[in-house]
């Protein structure tokens, strides 16, 4: 058998077309990394210029002097009706809380501009800029406090309807003092403490529903300050942004009562990134740790270490075309031509002949992997910096719950391993189907298609609930065990772990025997 497979080994790599596939395959590898589809155009900045304070006095200008020529009402007036009433009071309503907004839009923008660009004033200000606003909780954005201070003092100095009482407004004008005041000192550390202590204290009389969306901020706040992370244009204040974001996500996740199975997975998948996030965090990482499956930085250029972990994920094309090309030749091109016969006159079973074949394609599919990660790895680092590769893979284990890290090539031999069923099941049916049908392109293209239609419209299929009982039962739904890796779980509703090994061993077993059959059953013409 040994012997065999190096025939067949030999054969492969004597053929100057493996070449030509590997030399294209070099050049679409390399096209990628220069044209990066993922790569965003330029890293996010936050953006610190001063606030232009004479647009927003001419705004407040003109809407006191709409609101100066508005024509009051006349109640001697026969001709004016209580729908003409209630139209001027919704008018002059609409009027005076688009000024209250403007004059606390002015008030930001003053305090904004008291210090310098680039300050960690500014920096720490445009969280109060950037707010957070959810469906059905617009008003739960308490990484406002400042500008919720202003609105309160706006509202009650300017709002003639004002529901807010002197002691409200009392208590605004002291927080408010107490956050310039900080802000003055020119000490981060303090603010945050003053901030922590003022969101501790509303939450003392918050609802318990308001409570928990008070201590998102009130742990974000002591993440920033144990890990010693001043407010600043990095990654690391980045990553602050992003847990404050993934946060708010989950809690609106978690009230709701009935959730469906779309809800349950994005709660893991939320949690899963919220760890990642902290753990950036709490070990000072300054590199953007996204992997195969987050985007952790969303506006982040992509390094080289991110995109040597894709690997498979964008060159997965790749190695099927190479595993239907040299599982078609090494059957059906030689049934053609019949070379094979060479081998069947010798004192070997038909079925060892097979199976050293199948043994040469995926020890070919092996080689061939190890090749593209090779190119990625080289020339990721020349186009994007080899720096990138010192920090390690980071992930997110669903079993255990916890974050854990590991060498990148260690990754991509586990990712590797678990991906190469997909490619032997690709072998085995380009061989079942070349025996058959003695037509090489018919074959290769026939593959071709069924992975193409596979990778997009049968698993969007898969995702509406009345095919999906069919679309999981399908063996490209179940092939690629990478899928699981670390814990992770399929997007197609009723596919797990154990099911996709049913699935597999069930379409493998019936592969396996059908081109065995079809082989022994095969005559080859002598002439």
């Amino acid at each position: 058998m040994i012997k065999l497979i190096e025939n067949e080994l030999i054969k492969i790599f004597k053929r100057k077309s493996i070449y030509v596939l590997l030399i294209i395959s070099l050049i679409a590898i390399i096209a990628y990394n220069y044209m990066n589809p993922d790569q965003n155009d330029s890293t996010f900045k936050m953006y610190t210029d001063d606030l232009d304070i004479s647009i927003l006095e001419k705004g407040i200008e003109d809407t006191e002097n709409k609101m100066a020529e508005t024509t009051i009402y006349d109640t001697n007036e026969e001709e004016q009706t209580k729908n003409g009433l209630q139209e001027f009071l919704q008018k002059l309503n609409s009027d005076i809380e688009t000024l209250v907004s403007q004059n606390i839009e002015l008030e930001f923008a003053k305090l904004y501009n008291r210090y310098e660009k680039n300050s960690w004033q500014r920096y720490a200000l445009n969280e109060e800029r950037n707010g957070y606003s959810f469906e059905n909780n617009s008003d739960l954005a308490y990484n406002q406090d400042i500008r919720n201070n202003i609105k309160i003092i706006k509202d009650y100095e300017i709002n003639p309807n004002t529901q807010i009482t002197k002691k409200q407004y009392d208590k605004a004008i002291e927080k408010y003092n107490g956050y310039v005041s900080v802000l003055d000192s020119n000490n981060w550390k303090e603010y945050v403490i003053y901030k922590i202590n003022s969101l501790k204290e509303e939450k003392n009389l918050a609802t318990e529903k308001e409570r928990n969306w008070i201590q998102i901020e009130v742990d974000i706040n002591e993440l920033r300050l144990d890990n010693n992370i001043r407010y600043t244009d990095d990654n690391l204040n980045t990553y602050i942004e992003e847990y404050r974001s993934e946060s708010y996500v989950l809690q609106n996740y978690e009230e709701i009562e009935e959730r469906n199975d779309f809800t349950k997975k994005q709660i893991k998948e939320t949690k899963g990134k919220l760890l990642l996030l902290k753990y950036a965090i709490e070990h000072n990482i300054t590199q953007d740790i996204s992997s195969e499956k987050y985007n952790i930085i969303l506006e982040n250029k992509i390094d080289a270490r991110i995109s040597f972990i894709r690997t498979f994920e964008h060159f997965d094309l790749i190695i099927v075309i190479i595993a239907i090309y040299i599982s078609c030749m090494i059957v059906t091109e030689e049934i053609n031509k019949k070379t094979i016969k060479n081998l069947l006159v010798k004192p070997h079973k038909r079925t060892s002949i097979l199976i050293s074949k199948m043994i040469a394609c995926i020890i070919t599919i092996v080689i061939s992997m190890i090749f593209v990660c090779a190119v990625q790895y080289i020339v990721g680092g020349l186009v994007y910096g080899f720096d990138s590769y010192s920090l390690g893979y980071i992930g997110y284990n669903y079993n255990t719950q916890k974050v854990f890290t590991m060498n990148i090539f260690e990754f991509l031999v586990l990712e590797g391993l678990t991906k190469l069923p997909m490619y032997i099941i690709v072998i085995l049916f380009c061989m079942f189907m070349g025996t058959i049908n003695n037509n090489t392109s018919m074959t290769m293209i026939l593959t071709l298609i069924i992975f193409m239609v596979s990778s997009s419209v049968l698993v969007e299929w898969s995702k509406v609930e009345s095919l999906s009982t069919i679309c999981r039962y399908f063996i490209t739904n179940n092939w690629d065990f990478s899928t699981y890796l670390f814990g992770n779980f399929s997007e197609i509703k009723g596919i797990d772990l154990e099911f996709s090994i049913v699935v597999y061993t069930v379409y493998f077993i019936i592969l396996i025997i059908s081109v065995i059959k079809v082989f022994n059953n095969k005559e080859i013409n002598n002439k």
